[in-house]
């Protein structure tokens, strides 16, 4: 199975994931299955743009920009299903309340945002020899389970700072995507 196929099955899950979420009940992950679906639906439908390697090389800008904000929305959307699945919800205040006084989890949360949102892409752009293991299914493998397990073992140890490492990833990742050249151009 090829990559771009795998792509086309994994996207197309994630329509009766979506479905199941939204009917499942009206707490949160209702909320979260039209997402879901929809995310699963734009995957499937753009496969050939975003799974296929070769085909980075005759991307637009435009479509390269796209395929990598969405991965990050990719990767919102599994912060926010696992946040649904643990039920690790905290009221607005609270999280602000909880970094008024920051801790050794803040820490942890601002610093492991940063290196796994935006800084692994800067040194992903800026070494070779990392851009290409970059490539491999193996990295890209332990680069997902770096980035899902600090979220998850924070939002289990401390949800407020959880929340706050999903925010410094996205910000970190937003910056490096657009201060770099498309991640196909590399």
């Amino acid at each position: 199975m090829d990559r771009v196929e795998l792509g086309r099955w994994l996207s197309l899950a994630l329509v009766p994931l979506g479905v199941w979420l939204s009917v499942s009940g009206p707490d949160a992950s209702a909320a979260l299955g039209a997402p879901v679906a929809l995310f699963g639906l734009a995957g499937f439908g753009l496969s050939d743009r975003l799974f296929d390697p070769d085909a980075a090389s005759s991307r637009s800008i435009i479509d390269a920009r796209a395929a990598d904000l969405f991965q990050l929305g990719a990767a919102l959307l599994v912060f926010a299903f696992l946040t649904v699945v643990l039920g690790g919800f905290e009221s607005p205040s609270a999280v602000v309340a909880s970094l008024r006084s920051p801790g050794t989890s803040v820490l942890v949360a601002v610093v492991a945002g940063a290196v796994l949102g935006g800084g692994l892409t800067v040194l992903t752009f800026r070494w070779d020899r990392l851009r290409a293991v970059s490539r491999t299914v193996w990295f890209r493998a332990i680069g997902g389970t770096g980035t899902f397990g600090t979220y998850l073992a924070l939002l289990v140890a401390a949800p407020s700072s959880a929340f706050l490492y999903a925010a410094v990833y996205a910000l970190g990742r937003l910056i490096a995507l657009f201060r770099l050249p498309p991640s196909s151009q590399w």
